[in-house]
């Protein structure tokens, strides 16, 4: 067991006058090698596995099959693949010369993503919404036609909306759309030597060869949240179903509830009660007060009135 016992003040001030005299000689600091930061600089150890974001992935790949499916006209098989980490001019090289580019600025990301779709997905879209089926083959050209252009906007405005709802339980976002672009070498988006994250969605379809959606993030954008996505464990509950409050507020709201105003409570003897028959008058005493009960129970006290040649009742106070 190490010796815990502390030097006495005696013992401090003669150790300090040994080492302003020469007695003692100072002790010599080992040699302690230091590794340079860089600061700004990519440390992929921050992130993890990206567990989060392959969470948010998930959901995000189901909700996409209810954007594709007006198109399509069936409900579409989506694979979300683990997100990779690149630089983006590796992933620029992948890209073809004509496909769709959507970029969009996420604020609370301090930043912006980019959404590829190939042009054969695009006339896949356009072919089955008007009834057609089988492989598209994209014809070699430099821009979509007026109709290929409203299925981009269509379908991004749905993934965007799908992306907000994917966040937001993690960490809420707002997605919005900057502008589309056909040609990669025309998209602002990152520096060609700045890390990347790209999220690939691939499209399983029953007559057409897999062809699928990619969304890139900035690896710098993740870097302020780098703790909730290495989180293993996310947190639930925090999130409001705003149509599932509606709903239920309705249904309560449409609930039959009785209210019934006690206007008298005479009191008659047995024999009375007795002699009781057609014609009689019972007399009922005097009041000021009417007691309203809702559901057997005593709420409201009210006096009577009359409103629009109604008898009517005034709440005056709460009997609780």
């Amino acid at each position: 067991m190490a010796n815990t016992r502390k030097l006495s003040n005696e013992e401090v001030t003669a150790l300090l006058e040994g080492l302003q005299s020469g007695a003692f000689e100072a002790p010599k600091s080992s040699k302690v090698e230091y590794e340079a930061y860089q600061f700004g600089g990519s440390n992929l150890e921050l992130l993890g596995d990206l567990s989060t974001l392959r969470l948010i992935n998930a959901r995000l790949g189901r909700q996409m099959r209810n954007v594709l499916m007006p198109m399509l006209r069936f409900e579409p098989r989506i694979n979300a693949m683990p997100p990779e980490t690149v630089t983006y001019e590796t992933y620029f090289k992948k890209l073809d010369s004509f496909l769709s580019l959507t970029t969009a600025r996420v604020d609370a990301l301090k930043g912006s993503i980019l959404i590829t779709m190939p042009a054969r997905l695009i006339s896949i879209l356009v072919q089955s919404f008007f009834g057609g089926k089988g492989d598209a083959q994209a014809t070699r050209q430099n821009e979509f036609t007026p109709t290929e252009e409203r299925i981009i906007q269509i379908i991004g405005d749905g993934i965007l909306k799908a992306l907000e709802d994917s966040w937001k339980e993690i960490y809420p976002c707002e997605f919005e759309l900057i502008n589309n672009e056909t040609n990669p070498a025309f998209a602002s988006f990152v520096e060609t030597h700045d890390l990347v994250v790209v999220c690939t969605f691939v499209l399983q379809l029953p007559f057409s060869k897999p062809v699928s959606i990619d969304i890139v993030y900035p690896l710098q954008s993740f870097k302020q949240i780098a703790p909730l996505l290495r989180s293993k464990i996310q947190r639930t509950g925090e999130g409001t179903d705003e149509e599932w409050e509606r709903r239920l507020r309705e249904a309560l709201m449409a609930v039959p509830i009785s209210f019934i105003p006690r206007l008298a409570e005479p009191t008659i003897s047995l024999p009375e009660l007795l002699r009781l028959h057609k014609g009689m008058v019972i007399e009922i005493p005097a009041f000021e007060d009417v007691h309203c009960y809702v559901e057997g129970r005593e709420l409201f006290v009210g006096t009577i009135g009359e409103q629009d040649t109604k008898m009517a009742v005034r709440i005056k106070k709460s009997a609780i």
